[in-house]
């Protein structure tokens, strides 16, 4: 895997290529969108039952989070986008952004799907320039909960990849608001589902329907009223919020907290980029394959076959 000593069971006879031959990773075509999504997800949950990945190996061994994004990319990129989802923007928040209550709540889930979570970034009118979005998380300090709130159609969270049918929990960007005062965007983890998959009181999802491709890939719009949920749900690795509602925080500006609490989207596109891989080594496996098969003209206008034209550029 493009020389990634991350101790993937790669070579031939390993059990990866053992893995490989389960019935669910064999590709299914012409399948409803339910279908489609149910497998993404049932081959993610094999990916785990094997212990191919872990959101501890974020701390243990990066490289072997890239090689997993590069090898699943191969089996099926809807699952993968599901994986890196689960691994790295969900769960390398929690790891990275939560501190020891969180952890203890969530890891072990993450790596087993017992847990499965979302990462809700991008609001419907902010994109890129997610920084002036509009959600909100304000401490009521009557209950000492935050309150998270979609204040308007704009703010909804949106393109939420597994936020449609599978995920029990989403880390949601907000604006912290204490007494009054803005503190700037923070991670407040936001229960949406419970263990049967009921979506819970005071939150919309919206399913986002077919798409071009990826159509094992659950997107939602998501939509908050007013839920409530205790102050140790912000992800307080680097800003606490006490009983009566005062932050402090190790980074004094507001902008350079959200490039903190953001900064998973870095190896999240480390990961795009190793299925990018992934899938570009398949491409030309299937590519040369095919040539050696594969009649065309040749000199004198005789058929020959690809390779003597082909194989040297490849």
């Amino acid at each position: 895997s493009s020389g990634i000593n991350a101790e993937w069971p790669l070579r031939p006879g390993s059990r990866f290529r053992s893995f490989m031959s389960d019935p669910v990773m064999k590709p299914r075509y012409n399948i409803s969108l339910s279908e489609e999504r149910q497998l993404a997800l049932d081959r993610l949950q094999r990916i785990c039952d094997n212990d191919f990945i872990s959101v501890l190996d974020f701390r243990d061994n990066p490289l072997r989070i890239f090689a997993a994004h590069e090898l699943a990319a191969i089996i099926d990129p809807a699952m993968t986008t599901k994986m890196t989802v689960q691994f790295n923007l969900f769960g390398g928040t929690i790891f990275k952004l939560g501190t020891e209550k969180h952890h203890n709540l969530l890891l072990k889930g993450i790596d087993t799907l017992g847990d499965i979570g979302c990462f809700g970034l991008t609001e419907l009118g902010y994109g890129n320039n997610a920084v002036e979005m509009e959600t909100t998380a304000i401490f009521d300090p009557e209950t000492k909960e935050l309150i998270v709130n979609t204040p308007t159609p704009l703010a909804q969270k949106y393109w939420i990849t597994n936020g449609a049918l599978h995920a029990h929990h989403v880390v949601v960007f907000a604006h912290l608001i204490s007494h009054g005062v803005n503190h700037g965007i923070h991670a407040v983890l936001v229960p949406i589902r419970d263990k049967q998959l009921n979506v819970l009181p005071d939150v919309l999802v919206e399913e986002m329907g077919y798409k071009m491709g990826l159509n094992g890939v659950d997107n939602a719009k998501l939509t908050f009223d007013n839920v409530r949920v205790p102050i140790d749900n912000l992800l307080d690795k680097y800003s606490q919020l006490s009983e009566d509602g005062e932050l402090t925080s190790d980074i004094k500006s507001t902008r350079a907290r959200f490039l903190a609490v953001a900064d998973q989207l870095l190896a999240g596109r480390i990961c795009i980029a190793s299925m990018c891989i992934g899938g570009a080594k398949a491409s030309l496996a299937i590519a040369i394959k095919y040539s050696a098969t594969r009649l065309t003209v040749g000199k004198k206008e005789k058929s020959t076959d690809c390779d003597s034209a082909l194989i040297p550029l490849l």
